[in-house]
């Protein structure tokens, strides 16, 4: 039988027992929201937009700071065109960023839910192996430095490293 989770059983813990027993294991669990790695350690957050009965799957991956900015829209644009799943824009930060949205209005089937994280964690993979293998605009830098992780809540950096 397929499992099936209500409107009112999604939070945040529900989704974390079931990632686990789905064989993933979260990088970190807050009350906001979840944190995965994928295989080669991009980070990507699960959280619960409530008011509109939605699941956020979401990332940024760092651009090149000097590229110039028509380079990075071009790259949200064409991967906009080319992936199918999240959407891509350039944030505030000229980074981009990589969403998807998950209803769960009427419950959520709970293995197409496991199946769209790992879709995403894939996915992540891909484009930065596919689209950066021309310019290396998606750029990661040197693990020196690499931003850490901001805490949302407090403002502070965790000293741990995102991607």
């Amino acid at each position: 039988m397929t499992k099936v989770f209500a409107e009112s059983d999604i939070t945040v813990s529900t989704l974390e027992a079931h990632i686990r027993d789905s064989g993933l294991v979260p990088h970190k669990v807050q009350p906001d929201g979840i944190w995965l790695r994928t295989e080669s350690g991009i980070g990507y957050r699960i959280s619960i937009i409530e008011d509109r009965k939605f699941i956020r799957i979401g990332t940024y991956l760092p651009l090149n700071r000097q590229a110039a900015i028509d380079q990075k829209h071009e790259l949200a644009r064409r991967l906009n065109d080319e992936v199918f799943l999240p959407v891509f824009t350039i944030d505030q930060d000229e980074d981009l960023t990589v969403t998807y949205v998950l209803p769960y209005t009427h419950g959520l089937i709970a293995g197409n839910f496991v199946s769209v994280i790992n879709r995403f964690g894939s996915l992540l993979e891909y484009v930065v192996q596919t689209y950066n293998d021309e310019d290396g605009l998606i750029d990661f830098g040197s693990p020196a430095t690499v931003s850490p992780v901001a805490d949302t809540a407090s403002g502070s950096t965790s000293g741990e490293l995102l991607h």
